[in-house]
């Protein structure tokens, strides 16, 4: 043999050391971390009833949860502090969705998003509403209902603090997996549709509910967990059922 020429057990050496040199540096790439932002908004893209209309939503943040299945690199998943909120939100008919907080997400091909969001109490200094003490809320969302015959009166659908929302999510396109790349600006979209969640409810709940009355006489209607009990839970269970999330 001619002297120095590597044998075939340095050769073999070299070849293991770079296949593990690439695995390790594929390995430290699926722990980049990628910014998306998290925002929250009303889907508006339902035909409103015509004898109900819904014109702002107020939604207070809680905690927000993520579990990501990616195909490399191990899975993800976190919680944000219990306890802790992300703020009160009011989204008028008509405006865009609202900037909530930020995550730092290790890039991937994720085959699966869920993203949970726990509601919390309405914060009074950003929204008041008297009438429904609406801090004792985690969602309110207010429109106007015209009975048969009588000039409209308000609506109030009140949702419960510490109600769980949850969903998993899309590429803009409606589709998965979805690929999370460094160096790409995303923004995880949360939306509710209350137009929706409201078209199931037949109008006999509406003109059958119980109708309150404020100090100075005036009428409107409460749904929530102690008024008009059968509407509120059918609302909620539609409503739940409405929640999208996309990846853009």
């Amino acid at each position: 043999m001619a002297k120095g020429l590597p044998n075939k057990y340095q050769i073999i050496m070299v070849v293991v050391l770079f296949v593990l040199l690439l695995s390790g540096c594929s390995k430290d790439e699926l722990t980049y971390p990628v910014k998306v932002n998290f925002s929250i908004g009303i889907n508006q893209s339902s035909n409103p009833q015509a004898y109900i209309n819904l014109s702002q939503a107020v939604v207070g943040v809680g905690s927000i949860g993520f579990v990501g299945l990616r195909q490399e690199g191990g899975d993800v998943h976190f919680d944000t502090e219990p306890g802790k909120t992300h703020g009160t939100y009011v989204i008028r008919a008509g405006e865009s969705a609202r900037y909530v907080t930020y995550f730092d997400i290790p890039q991937g091909v994720y085959d699966l998003m869920s993203w949970k969001l726990t509601l919390a109490e309405i914060d009074d200094d950003v929204y008041e509403d008297e009438i429904t003490d609406s801090d004792d809320y985690g969602l309110l969302i207010k429109g106007s209902y015209g009975p048969i015959g009588s000039d409209s009166i308000p609506v109030y659908f009140l949702i419960d603090p510490m109600e769980v929302f949850s969903c998993e999510a899309t590429d803009a396109l409606g589709a998965t997996p979805i690929s999370i790349v460094e160096g790409t600006s995303y923004t995880i979209l949360l939306e509710l549709n209350p137009t929706e969640a409201v078209e199931g409810i037949s109008r006999n709940y509406f003109d059958n509910a119980s109708i309150s009355y404020g100090d100075e006489g005036e009428a409107f209607i409460l749904i929530s967990e102690e008024d008009n009990v059968s509407a509120y839970q059918l609302f909620l269970f539609r409503l739940a059922r409405t929640l999208k999330a996309t990846v853009k």
